[in-house]
């Protein structure tokens, strides 16, 4: 009888502990809540808004005159007051704009010595977005 005792004690333990931990999560990605206040986040999350925060901190505009365009090799030169000539280049994921229609790298080359908006990521000096108004 003594056995029975312990055993249910504890079992009884065992699931109030687990219902105590699990009524600690709430919400989507494992986050946790206390008095409405965020908590802890699971690895992946913290992994990708730390990743997100530093492409945020590492990307830059500029503005200035579209100086050379090489589409085999898939870079620009844009000549600004502040940084001088800036040497950018263009992965897949680079957005062209040419009087708010999306273009080429190809259609940019016509349009030498036109203003330029752009932005960049300074680390690789790779374009995200460039623009030019018509």
């Amino acid at each position: 009888m003594v056995k029975n005792k312990k055993f249910v004690v504890i079992l009884a333990v065992f699931v109030l502990g687990a219902a105590l931990l699990t009524g600690c999560v709430a919400g989507e990605g494992g986050e946790t809540e206390l008095n409405g206040e965020a908590g802890l986040t699971d690895s992946e999350n913290v992994n990708d808004s730390t990743q997100t925060e530093t492409q945020a901190q590492d990307t830059a505009t500029a503005s200035g005159t579209l100086k050379a365009v090489d589409a085999a090799a898939g870079t620009v030169t844009i000549a600004t007051k502040s940084d001088g000539e800036l040497v950018l280049e263009f992965t897949n994921e680079s957005k062209i704009l040419v009087g708010g229609s999306l273009s080429t790298l190809d259609q940019l080359t016509a349009k030498i010595d036109s203003e330029v908006d752009v932005e960049y990521h300074t680390i690789t000096k790779t374009v995200t977005a460039i623009s030019i108004q018509d």
